[in-house]
Protein backbone atom coordinates (compact mmCIF):
# COMPACT_ATOMS: atom_id res chain seq x y z
CA UNK A 1 0.00 0.00 0.00
CA UNK A 2 2.99 2.38 0.69
CA UNK A 3 4.54 1.66 -2.51
CA UNK A 4 1.22 2.19 -4.03
CA UNK A 5 1.09 5.71 -2.43
CA UNK A 6 4.33 6.55 -3.34
CA UNK A 7 4.34 5.88 -6.69
CA UNK A 8 1.31 8.38 -7.39
CA UNK A 9 2.97 10.67 -5.71
CA UNK A 10 6.19 10.46 -7.68
CA UNK A 11 3.72 10.95 -10.53
CA UNK A 12 1.78 13.56 -9.17
CA UNK A 13 4.84 15.42 -8.17
CA UNK A 14 6.30 15.31 -11.84
CA UNK A 15 3.41 17.47 -13.38
CA UNK A 16 2.10 14.46 -15.53
CA UNK A 17 0.17 15.44 -18.50
CA UNK A 18 -3.51 14.18 -18.82
CA UNK A 19 -4.67 11.97 -21.70
CA UNK A 20 -7.39 13.17 -23.22
CA UNK A 21 -9.86 12.39 -26.48
CA UNK A 22 -7.59 14.32 -29.33
CA UNK A 23 -9.41 16.80 -31.20
CA UNK A 24 -9.87 16.94 -35.11
CA UNK A 25 -7.61 19.65 -36.65
CA UNK A 26 -6.71 18.24 -40.08
CA UNK A 27 -7.63 20.89 -42.84
CA UNK A 28 -7.26 23.91 -40.21
CA UNK A 29 -4.54 26.55 -40.76
CA UNK A 30 -1.43 25.81 -37.98
CA UNK A 31 -2.05 28.57 -35.53
CA UNK A 32 -5.60 27.60 -35.21
CA UNK A 33 -5.06 24.13 -34.73
CA UNK A 34 -2.46 24.78 -31.99
CA UNK A 35 -5.04 26.90 -29.94
CA UNK A 36 -7.35 23.91 -30.52
CA UNK A 37 -4.60 21.54 -28.78
CA UNK A 38 -3.77 24.45 -26.42
CA UNK A 39 -7.56 24.88 -25.03
CA UNK A 40 -7.06 20.73 -24.85
CA UNK A 41 -4.24 20.40 -22.93
CA UNK A 42 -2.22 18.89 -25.38
CA UNK A 43 1.13 18.77 -26.15
CA UNK A 44 2.28 18.81 -29.49
CA UNK A 45 5.09 18.97 -32.22
CA UNK A 46 4.99 19.77 -36.03
CA UNK A 47 7.09 17.97 -39.13
CA UNK A 48 7.04 19.28 -42.41
CA UNK A 49 7.55 23.21 -43.27
CA UNK A 50 10.00 22.94 -45.78
CA UNK A 51 13.59 23.75 -45.90
CA UNK A 52 13.35 27.59 -44.20
CA UNK A 53 10.88 26.02 -41.37
CA UNK A 54 7.45 27.52 -40.47
CA UNK A 55 8.01 31.11 -40.40
CA UNK A 56 4.86 32.33 -40.13
CA UNK A 57 2.38 29.74 -38.74
CA UNK A 58 -1.32 30.59 -40.24
CA UNK A 59 0.74 30.13 -43.58
CA UNK A 60 0.78 26.28 -43.05
CA UNK A 61 -2.14 23.18 -42.97
CA UNK A 62 -2.67 20.48 -41.38
CA UNK A 63 -2.62 17.76 -43.26
CA UNK A 64 -2.31 14.77 -40.88
CA UNK A 65 -2.36 14.24 -37.32
CA UNK A 66 -1.07 11.26 -35.39
CA UNK A 67 -3.02 9.93 -33.78
CA UNK A 68 -6.01 10.49 -35.86
CA UNK A 69 -8.87 12.10 -34.17
CA UNK A 70 -10.88 10.89 -31.29
CA UNK A 71 -7.99 8.99 -29.92
CA UNK A 72 -7.02 9.27 -26.52
CA UNK A 73 -3.54 10.93 -25.76
CA UNK A 74 -1.19 13.36 -24.22
CA UNK A 75 0.38 14.71 -26.97
CA UNK A 76 -0.15 15.34 -30.88
CA UNK A 77 2.42 14.91 -34.17
CA UNK A 78 0.87 17.40 -36.67
CA UNK A 79 2.08 17.05 -40.02
CA UNK A 80 1.65 20.08 -41.92
CA UNK A 81 2.49 21.63 -45.67
CA UNK A 82 1.53 25.04 -47.76
CA UNK A 83 -1.15 22.80 -49.02
CA UNK A 84 -2.34 19.44 -48.92
CA UNK A 85 -4.38 18.53 -51.42
CA UNK A 86 -7.95 17.35 -51.25
CA UNK A 87 -7.98 13.46 -50.00
CA UNK A 88 -8.55 10.80 -52.76
CA UNK A 89 -12.29 9.41 -52.44
CA UNK A 90 -12.64 7.79 -55.35
CA UNK A 91 -13.98 4.46 -54.90
CA UNK A 92 -15.85 5.42 -52.13
CA UNK A 93 -19.88 6.06 -51.28
CA UNK A 94 -20.61 9.66 -51.49
CA UNK A 95 -22.01 9.90 -48.38
CA UNK A 96 -18.92 9.16 -46.71
CA UNK A 97 -17.06 11.03 -49.19
CA UNK A 98 -18.83 13.96 -48.39
CA UNK A 99 -17.93 13.74 -44.85
CA UNK A 100 -13.80 13.31 -45.55
CA UNK A 101 -13.81 16.01 -47.98
CA UNK A 102 -15.94 18.30 -45.39
CA UNK A 103 -14.02 17.52 -42.90
CA UNK A 104 -10.84 18.88 -44.54
CA UNK A 105 -12.85 22.28 -45.21
CA UNK A 106 -13.59 21.25 -48.94
CA UNK A 107 -16.85 21.95 -50.57
CA UNK A 108 -18.37 19.12 -52.84
CA UNK A 109 -20.38 19.04 -56.14
CA UNK A 110 -21.81 15.51 -56.71
CA UNK A 111 -22.27 14.99 -60.26
CA UNK A 112 -24.19 11.70 -62.03
CA UNK A 113 -22.18 10.17 -64.44
CA UNK A 114 -25.67 9.37 -65.94
CA UNK A 115 -27.16 12.96 -66.14
CA UNK A 116 -29.35 12.16 -63.48
CA UNK A 117 -29.89 13.34 -60.15
CA UNK A 118 -28.17 12.63 -57.02
CA UNK A 119 -30.78 11.83 -54.92
CA UNK A 120 -29.88 9.20 -52.13
CA UNK A 121 -26.16 9.48 -51.01
CA UNK A 122 -25.19 6.35 -49.99
CA UNK A 123 -26.60 4.64 -53.33
CA UNK A 124 -23.47 6.47 -55.01
CA UNK A 125 -20.38 5.70 -56.08
CA UNK A 126 -17.00 7.94 -56.61
CA UNK A 127 -15.92 6.97 -59.67
CA UNK A 128 -13.15 10.06 -60.15
CA UNK A 129 -13.01 13.46 -58.70
CA UNK A 130 -11.18 16.67 -59.61
CA UNK A 131 -8.90 18.45 -58.86
CA UNK A 132 -6.95 16.52 -56.76
CA UNK A 133 -5.05 19.34 -55.26
CA UNK A 134 -8.07 21.29 -53.57
CA UNK A 135 -7.32 22.80 -50.41
CA UNK A 136 -9.55 24.08 -47.39
CA UNK A 137 -12.14 26.52 -49.07
CA UNK A 138 -11.35 24.70 -52.62
CA UNK A 139 -14.05 22.49 -54.75
CA UNK A 140 -14.00 18.95 -55.74
CA UNK A 141 -16.05 17.86 -58.29
CA UNK A 142 -16.84 14.13 -57.27
CA UNK A 143 -18.32 12.13 -60.62
CA UNK A 144 -20.65 9.19 -59.29
CA UNK A 145 -22.82 6.38 -60.64
CA UNK A 146 -24.62 3.28 -59.22
CA UNK A 147 -21.46 1.44 -60.37
CA UNK A 148 -18.23 2.15 -61.10
CA UNK A 149 -17.84 -0.83 -63.23
CA UNK A 150 -20.34 0.46 -65.36
CA UNK A 151 -18.10 3.15 -66.55
CA UNK A 152 -15.23 2.59 -69.04
CA UNK A 153 -11.60 3.76 -68.20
Amino acid sequence: MTLVLAVVLVGAACGSVRATKVPDVTGQRLDDAEDVLDAAGLRYRTVGGGIFGIVVRSHWVVCRQVPPPAHVANRVTLVVARSCGAPDVVGMRLDEAEDVLERAGIKIEAHSLDGGPVIVRHFWQVCGQLPQTAGPGGTVDLYVSHDCWDVAA
